[in-house]
């Protein structure tokens, strides 16, 4: 199964497009004129560990029409909202009965709301904490799930808004969840504003006119950042960095020798820190794979240690300062579908695999905020050590997030909290076979190894001359205080035929050799 990469820019040389597997690549070969393409985007060289951002790739548009509640809407106007670790959309859409409302989409979640009236006691903004906070509202507990700071200076508009966009504008917001309930507040006013609504799939839409795949893969697939092509300034020949050089280039056609300053060495070391990446991940960022009758693109893959957990959250909130210790690790997968949206596949250092998802619908909590009718397993802290290719938020080396899992059936509710949110999902095993075959990797094997004659390998002499004299060892004590029918009887002659069928176990294994 072949797919064409997902994301691509132009060559700045002949014009054609160049397509890349991943949205950290530092370097593209243009596949008409051989040019060699180096991207300047300081998110992606600065440390070689961040991921990118992955923007633009909603289905949705203005002109999209679907139903909500048996109630028809058309979404008019749209507001993308950058925050420093990302970008969310707020579709604004009329309702035709004259009414209007939002359609919120930050990342792997869709949420309708309309404005309402304010609960009756409302927390200062700063005495929200995601994941600890409670409000009550129509008789529902809401608990803090988002909590934000955020600026509008690179807010980007489309179509028709309910408001001006003014260039400086600061606004905190706290998003609250009960279930599958939702509840925004807005506090860039005194009294805040509260929008009410509840967290839907977009399959449950009815939506039309929504974009294609090819529309979504020419704005989502469009690689940021600054790119130029590596020509020798002698020859005008295309040069190739060669990968584990940094000080000098050569040019291949003149064998001109080629200083590198300070800038593209970090970008060399950069693009080889990239490319070092690949052996990291079982499943290589750009590749493609089928899961549940989907196709998927492996949009990225993120590498977490695994951290004490009382240590991590002291760390998260500036109450401890030690060293966090990692203890193991895992790394996780974004698969991504256009016209689906996002799952994860989670690979533990144990070889385990699951899928797992983001629940639109929380669970129901009891009065301590943990699932009703579910085992509690254990609670981790994880630290990002690296991350490659796109996400639809900024993953950073050394971000911090404190896990707690429960039991649920076959599978495992988690919850992982941050400093600014807190979210549930849902994970259910996969054989690693079912990896393997959706992607096109080898298959693991823990089966004996074989010979030509396909009997499993023998037992060494060596082994057996070890087992023969921990049993002669062990007995001895025994033997010499037994007489000697008891030695006949009860111990020498077992130890005897032990001994023998130890020898000759496996011999057919060793027969022609």
């Amino acid at each position: 199964m072949t797919h064409t990469p997902f994301f691509k820019t132009d060559c700045p040389s002949c014009g054609a497009p160049v397509e890349a597997h991943s949205a950290t690549a530092v370097t593209l070969v243009c596949g008409y004129c051989n040019s060699m393409l180096v991207r300047r985007d300081d998110g992606i060289a600065d440390t070689g560990r961040d991921s990118a951002l992955l923007e633009d790739f909603s289905p949705l548009q203005i002109g999209t029409a679907g139903r909500f509640f048996m109630r028809g809407f058309r979404i008019v106007g749209r507001l993308q909202v950058r925050y420093d670790a990302g970008v969310w959309n707020e579709w604004y859409v009329l309702f035709d009965d004259g009414h209007d409302g939002w359609l919120s989409e930050a990342g792997d979640l869709y949420v309708f709301t309309m404005a309402e009236t304010l609960p009756e006691q409302v927390p200062a903004f700063h005495d929200i904490r995601a994941g600890f906070g409670e409000l009550t509202h129509n008789g529902k507990r809401f608990i803090a799930s988002d909590v934000r700071e955020i600026s509008l200076n690179q807010a980007a508009a489309q179509g028709e808004l309910p408001f001006a966009l003014h260039g400086e504008t600061a606004n905190r917001v706290a998003d609250w969840r009960c279930e599958n309930l939702f509840l925004t507040l807005d506090y860039a006013d005194t009294p805040p504003q509260a929008f009410v609504g509840r967290t839907v799939r977009l399959s449950d839409l009815h939506l039309e006119h929504t974009r294609s795949d090819d529309q979504i893969r020419e704005s989502a697939g469009r690689l940021k950042g600054e790119r130029r092509a590596e020509d020798c300034p002698n020859c005008g020949s295309p040069v190739h960095w060669v990968n584990g050089l940094t000080g000098h280039i050569v040019c291949p056609s003149c064998a001109s020798e080629l200083q590198a300053g300070e800038d593209k060495i970090r970008l060399i070391e950069a693009n080889h820190m990239r490319q070092a990446q690949e052996t990291l991940f079982t499943l290589p960022v750009g590749s493609t794979g089928r899961l549940n009758n989907r196709d998927y693109y492996v949009m990225g893959a993120v590498r977490y240690s695994e951290t004490d957990a009382q240590e991590t959250f002291d760390k998260m909130f500036g109450l401890g300062s030690r060293a966090l210790v990692p203890e193991s690790w895992w790394a996780e997968y974004l698969l991504y579908h256009p016209q689906h949206g996002f799952s994860w596949l989670v690979e533990t250092a144990e070889g385990e695999w699951s899928v797992s998802e983001t629940l639109e619908e929380w669970p129901r909590l009891n009065a301590n905020n943990q699932p009703q009718g579910c085992e509690k397993l254990y609670d981790y802290g994880g630290r990002v050590e690296l991350a490659a290719g796109a996400f639809y938020w900024r993953v950073r080396k050394g971000d911090l997030n404190y896990y707690t899992d429960y039991r649920q059936g076959g599978g495992k509710l988690g919850a992982a909290l941050s400093q600014n949110e807190l979210a549930w999902s849902k994970s259910t095993p996969v054989r690693y076979k079912e990896i393997a075959q959706a992607f096109g990797l080898k298959e693991k094997s823990n089966a004996p190894r074989y010979t030509a004659q396909m009997r499993p390998d023998g037992i060494s002499d060596g082994l057996r001359m070890l087992i023969t004299g921990v049993l002669l060892l062990v007995n001895l004590p025994a033997w010499f205080a037994m007489n000697s029918e008891q030695l006949f009887d009860e111990s020498l002659i077992p130890t005897v035929v032990g001994i023998a069928f130890i020898w000759f176990l496996g011999r057919g294994g060793d027969d022609g050799d």
